[in-house]
């Protein structure tokens, strides 16, 4: 541990690296070529201890907090209308909600209230986060998670836009998302066992927090090696998201689950005046969660 964590102090960077989304190549995530610009992969070495202590965040918000959340998502979603999650062969008929970020030089020409739910490029059961045609351009595209890098006008929305304008990380890839249990059929045994299971990017990348809004018992979320939990409104929860998981509905109910998926830049600061990037000054210092669980992603999120 102290080898590695010497190592990347020896080779970080001494000044201010600037990159330039511009600058990025077609063939590469914006994400992808920074690490490539960066010592991210000795950032990751020193890291690897302390990740080891870290599988499941539980924050605990209040239900004020929550309450004035769910009031400001419902009505961005009379104001802004919500979506369904695109794939090739037809949009989700059980999941949807609306984006909170979005990539105005998105490749699926999507319009930014719906453009980071998923993908026409993908078939319906082909959603993990770097799962894509090789032959297709990736920069731009949904899987190019710091393309995502604009607000969207619905993320600016009452209480919403208040409590995101409080991050102390850049929001990147990040939506409400929104299981219709009403439209999911909970007797089938083969949902039951397989619906939903994925992985998203490593937390260095795309620090996630899921805060619910709005969900019955029977919504449940599972990880892998672990039994089934209910993520519980009042609270925000963050977990190791490239272990594989996933949520499921186990029972009947006609309740919409709705929940914030934030999706924030640990290491990375972005500067819209010139659309570039720069590692700041917890880049392989300070571990994700550490920064999440201390307040410093959001004042309102601590453990």
């Amino acid at each position: 541990m102290e080898d590695a964590t010497q190592n990347f102090r020896d080779n970080a960077p001494r000044t201010s690296l600037k990159i330039k989304a511009a600058d990025v190549p077609d063939t590469m995530t914006v994400f992808a070529f920074l690490a490539r610009q960066t010592p991210y992969r000795a950032a990751l070495r020193a890291m690897v201890e302390q990740h080891k202590a870290y599988r499941f965040i539980e924050m605990d918000l209040g239900t004020s907090l929550v309450d004035s959340l769910r009031s400001s998502v419902l009505d961005a979603i009379a104001t802004f209308g919500q979506a369904s999650w695109h794939r090739a062969d037809g949009n989700s008929s059980t999941y949807g909600g609306f984006s909170l970020a979005y990539n105005p030089n998105h490749r699926d020409s999507l319009d930014p209230n719906s453009s980071s739910l998923g993908t026409p490029q993908n078939a319906g059961d082909k959603f993990f986060y770097n799962q894509r045609d090789r032959n297709r351009p990736i920069k731009d595209s949904y899987f190019d998670t710091y393309g995502f890098r604009y607000r969207t006008p619905a993320s600016r929305h009452s209480d919403l836009g208040r409590f995101l304008d409080d991050l102390r990380a850049p929001l990147v890839r990040s939506r409400v998302g929104i299981i219709y249990g009403d439209r999911v059929d909970a007797t089938d045994q083969n949902y039951l066992a397989t619906a939903g299971w994925h992985r998203d990017e490593p937390v260095y990348e795309n620090l996630r927090v899921n805060i619910p809004l709005q969900t019955d018992p029977n919504f449940v979320f599972e990880i892998e090696g672990e039994a089934p939990r209910h993520l519980e409104v009042g609270k925000a929860y963050s977990w190791d998201t490239h272990i594989p998981h996933r949520v499921y509905c186990r029972g009947p109910t006609k309740l919409a689950r709705i929940h914030l998926v934030l999706g924030v830049s640990p290491w990375f600061t972005y500067s819209q005046s010139d659309d570039s990037w720069e590692p700041n000054e917890f880049f392989g210092k300070v571990h994700p969660f550490e920064l999440l669980r201390t307040g410093r992603i959001h004042s309102r999120l601590h453990a």
